[in-house]
């Protein structure tokens, strides 16, 4: 998984179950839509905004129609449920996904690298 660059996609993702979800990468699943479509393929990307994209796609509309994409990329406030395959361990990818985070937060130690959170002016970090 790629960790996004955006500290405020990192907090996001860390305080809630969309870091589930960025655990789903490389996993097939099935997307259901709010328009009462469905969505299946392998996962590439999923945000802390959760917009999901999908490779290897088939579609299938509301009415029953299948086609199949490439491509697919769905839209946070599109989706209505996300299938779990039921061989993941659910905790087990939290803890993983949390991991990932924080390794690039505390990426350089303590003492050295790019600071997380800016200081106030006249203030030191103390550690």
């Amino acid at each position: 998984m790629e960790v996004s660059h955006s500290i405020r996609e990192r907090t996001i993702a860390e305080n809630s179950l969309v870091i589930l979800l960025e655990g789903l990468q490389g996993q097939v699943t099935t997307v259901d839509l709010r328009d009462d479509s469905k969505a299946r393929g392998r996962v590439v990307n999923v945000d802390a905004f959760m917009n999901v994209r999908l490779e290897e796609v088939l579609y299938q509309d509301r009415r029953g129609h299948l086609t199949k994409l490439a491509d697919l990329f769905i839209t946070g406030r599109n989706i209505r449920y996300v299938h779990i395959p039921d061989n993941m361990d659910i905790v087990e990818t939290i803890k993983a996904q949390l991991a990932k985070i924080h390794r690039v937060r505390n990426f350089a130690g303590k003492q050295t690298g790019r600071k997380e959170y800016s200081t106030k002016k006249g203030k030191k970090d103390t550690y």
